[in-house]
């Protein structure tokens, strides 16, 4: 005979753990598709379902009904504590516990919220708890979490000039759907003036960021950049717009974005290029990582010819990203914005080596793989290439060879553009004082002549 078994106290516990974790989620996935219908085709509906009410929404209703407020009458402790004429000392001690905020609302019943966004499309350099915004009822969409701050009153908060400058600022406005729902921020959301500033400063924020700071150190570079975009936006269009969460927020995430897209666009150039292929033959795949080896070996993609290693930093790979990034026509941010890249920064030409570079580890297996051209993982390796070109520029110095390759690179991509490099005017080409001079003894004769005649 077998002796029988019975589970132990920790596996029961487990078990219950493990089917109790597994209704709470069922129930959430329930309650999400509900929402989902909900939003969806609210007609169909005749009020919104209870469950899907928050928490503020559910005290709000029942505020004055079963709110029972404690006194020092009802609370003998406190009453006979405060009898003493010492104050008693804080016992609040755990980090929750000092961080009861209550969240902002400015006087446009916008909230400012402080907790951190957890939105899986962002990127880890824009998940900062003080710039996280929502439109609409501040509630946050964790309902499995009741922390203090749920349970705070709203602050609202108003917002008046202290000067002259600042009473000339016009607040924004922001669109409200009619359903009252949460929804994300979006540019559409804003009034049709603030919007066109809110456009024209991300176009301006991208090429900051590219040119200045392209994998910023901290979020505070990072804001400072995107209130400098903000304010040469107003200048721009001559309305001074105060800038909000909302906004602030929406220009960090092009940081990201920004990048993003100059990988997308190199990874084509990138192939095509040094001839990297997609096949299943072990010939071509032994090929492609024989190829990425060397190209990586002592960085030689930075040459004109990676194979004899000549024409240090005068690739054209460089020159064609350049061209398809930032000056693709007369309307591109290249040309528009052109202050920002004449003559091409040094930071744009690092990040550019930096993008190639990213570009060629995707085949480093011999067959293409997906790699996050993110500040995490190519950080470091663009702080490499900067340092390396400063110290190229340095050495150069004499002969000015870098000074002339940011040069060349900045006008053959405007001429790729349609915008010819521009012209200064020679004394050559200008209409002298003679000829004006001629001109009036012309019209003077004409007179004499007709009066005559």
């Amino acid at each position: 005979m077998f002796p029988l078994t019975f589970p132990t106290v920790s596996e029961t516990q487990n078990t219950v753990r493990r089917q109790t974790t597994k209704d709470k989620q069922q129930e959430k996935q329930k309650k999400r598709a509900l929402k989902a219908t909900y939003q969806d085709n609210p007609d169909d509906f005749e009020k919104e379902p209870s469950v899907l009410h928050s928490d503020s929404d559910r005290d709000e209703d029942t505020m004055f009904s079963d709110h029972t407020l404690q006194t020092k009458l009802s609370n003998t402790k406190v009453l006979a504590f405060s009898m003493g004429k010492i104050p008693p000392a804080s016992r609040i001690t755990s980090g929750s516990a000092r961080q009861l905020k209550a969240p902002l609302f400015y006087s446009d019943n916008t909230k400012y919220d402080q907790s951190s966004s957890d939105d899986p499309d962002e990127s880890d350099e824009n998940n900062d708890p003080q710039l996280d915004f929502e439109a609409g009822a501040g509630q946050s969409d964790k309902e499995d979490n009741n922390s203090v701050e749920e349970q705070m009153p709203a602050t609202r908060v108003t917002k008046r000039p202290l000067d002259t400058e600042e009473a000339a600022t016009v607040a924004p406005k922001m669109k409200k759907h009619l359903d009252g729902s949460r929804h994300r921020v979006k540019v559409t959301d804003f009034d049709d003036v603030s919007k066109d500033i809110l456009i024209t400063a991300i176009s301006v924020f991208r090429c900051l960021i590219v040119t200045q700071a392209p994998f910023p150190e901290s979020i505070a570079v990072e804001t400072s950049l995107g209130k400098e975009a903000w304010n040469e936006a107003c200048q721009l269009r001559g309305i001074n717009i105060k800038l909000m969460p909302a906004a602030i927020k929406m220009l960090l995430k092009r940081t990201s974005h920004v990048r993003g897209e100059l990988k997308t666009k190199m990874w084509s150039l990138t192939r095509s290029f040094f001839g990297f292929r997609s096949s299943e033959s072990r010939e071509v795949i032994r090929r492609n990582r024989d190829l990425a080896e060397s190209l990586k070996e002592g960085l030689s993609f930075v040459f004109k010819d990676w194979t004899t290693k000549t024409g240090i930093y005068k690739t054209e790979l460089i020159q064609d990203g350049i061209n398809v990034m930032w000056f693709a026509n007369r309307s591109d941010e290249g040309i528009i914005y052109n202050k920002y890249f004449n003559p091409m920064p040094i930071k744009v030409i690092a990040l550019m080596l930096t993008a190639i570079e990213c570009c060629i580890d995707e085949w480093m297996q011999g067959v293409k793989e997906d790699i996050k051209f993110t500040a995490a993982a190519y950080g470091s390796v663009y702080n490499n290439h900067l340092d390396s070109l400063q110290r190229f520029d340095q050495r150069t110095a004499p002969y000015k060879l870098f000074e002339k390759i940011c040069d060349n690179l900045h006008d053959v991509a405007r001429f790729h553009a349609g915008v010819e490099a521009p012209t200064t005017f020679s004394d050559a080409s200008r209409i002298s004082d003679e000829a004006f001079e001629d001109a009036i003894r012309e019209h003077q004769l004409q007179e004499e002549s007709a009066r005559r005649g």
